[in-house]
């Protein structure tokens, strides 16, 4: 499927080599994870390897506190999307320690005038541009761009950087709704070629922005309808070079994207919490990029968590669904079945048997959140995480 072009990318960087599916930069400081979504993340101040031919970075105050955690939180974030759609998401890793290059900043500052490091700069910028076309080609010129980041706030809220700073989040929706504003974001593109016509100021804290989503999944973020700003005072992150340079932002660039800071505690500190949010942020952009620009994945395979040996090709329909909205079941055979849907906690808070609709009813259930739906019969059974939204 990727033979041509893995070809083409082995021309545009002479100095790769391929491993399975992804292609790496010299001496692997850099890794190219190639997908198949329309979906490019990057993962650029993760990484652990601290070469003694690269000098540690000292010029321009040269930042070099690693964001912990963000390479794994990546390689989950991977699983997810894989496990939803059986496709995958580009992910590009600077596997570095960011005191030896910062790919989150120009060439001068990020490597510090050393050869090698302004190297592993060009590859993984270079990475970013050819994931970006690979995407924008097989799914109609769209794509989604994601800089991933961890922060050290002590507020814990994901923050989420559309090049807007605080104190112009602050301003009235119908300020920044204006053009001056709309060119100044990371979604700029997006503000004019969106399915629901929404107004900027809806994209970035509206009932279906991201920031409201990912709140509704029990991750409070800012901007959202929930937390709209997030103060003058709190250091808030608002984007740095990387959606500056590969976001419609630029002139010519027509991928919308945006930074994720997130934070430590139960996104970041664990396994089993970076999974949980991995599965959370899947499901939300999914969903985000169906209902904004119209984006469907039916072309991959569609899976659950099968818990005993035998098992039914069925599969539901969304993993997103409203408050109240049924949920639909693909390709379930004829045979009784049951059903359960418990919450975060474990507690059942629906059961029954699916009839000849293939749907389940979810008017009982009251809150937005993260719900569990197993669905079995004598023989298998199969488990679904859904992300209620309001």
């Amino acid at each position: 499927m990727y033979k041509f072009k893995i070809v083409v990318l082995i021309i545009l960087f002479s100095s790769t080599k391929i491993s399975a599916q992804s292609l790496f930069g010299s001496n692997n400081y850099i890794e190219y994870s190639i997908g198949n979504l329309p979906i490019v993340i990057s993962v650029p101040h993760g990484g652990y390897m601290q070469p003694s031919n690269i000098p540690n970075r000292t010029c321009n105050n040269a930042v070099n506190v690693s964001d912990a955690n963000t390479i794994e939180l990546a390689k989950s974030i991977d699983s997810s999307f894989y496990f939803l759609t059986g496709c995958r998401p580009h992910i590009i890793y600077c596997n570095l320690h960011r005191a030896k290059l910062d790919c989150n900043r120009n060439l001068l500052d990020g490597a510090c005038n050393n050869q090698q490091a302004e190297i592993s700069w060009n590859e993984f910028h270079s990475f970013i541009d050819t994931a970006q076309t690979l995407a924008k080609n097989a799914f109609d010129g769209k794509a989604f761009y994601i800089d991933l980041h961890g922060h050290g706030n002590p507020i814990q809220r994901l923050e989420l950087g559309y090049l807007l700073y605080d104190n112009e989040l602050s301003l009235p929706d119908s300020t920044i709704n204006t053009n001056q504003f709309i060119n100044y974001s990371s979604i700029k593109n997006l503000v004019t070629n969106n399915t629901n016509s929404l107004s900027h100021s809806q994209l970035l804290r509206g009932s279906y922005s991201l920031g409201t989503l990912f709140g509704n999944a029990g991750y409070p973020a800012v901007p959202s309808t929930q937390i709209p700003s997030p103060g003058t005072t709190s250091n808030y992150y608002s984007g740095g070079y990387n959606i500056a340079n590969h976001t419609s932002y630029l002139n010519n660039n027509t991928v919308n994207g945006l930074q994720i800071e997130c934070n430590f505690n139960n996104v970041r500190d664990n396994y089993l919490n970076r999974k949980s949010f991995a599965d959370s942020l899947a499901m939300v952009v999914l969903y985000y990029l169906n209902f904004h620009q119209n984006l469907n994945f039916t072309n991959c395979n569609l899976s659950g968590i099968v818990t005993q040996n035998k098992c039914s090709d069925f599969s539901i329909i969304n993993n997103v669904i409203k408050l109240y909205e049924d949920i639909y079941i693909h390709k379930i055979s004829p045979i009784m079945h049951s059903y359960s849907i418990s919450d975060n906690q474990g507690r059942i808070i629906l059961n029954g048997k699916i009839d000849n609709s293939n749907s389940i009813k979810t008017d009982k259930i009251r809150n937005s959140g993260i719900y569990y739906l197993s669905i079995t019969n004598k023989e298998y059974s199969k488990n679904f995480k859904l992300l209620i939204i309001e």
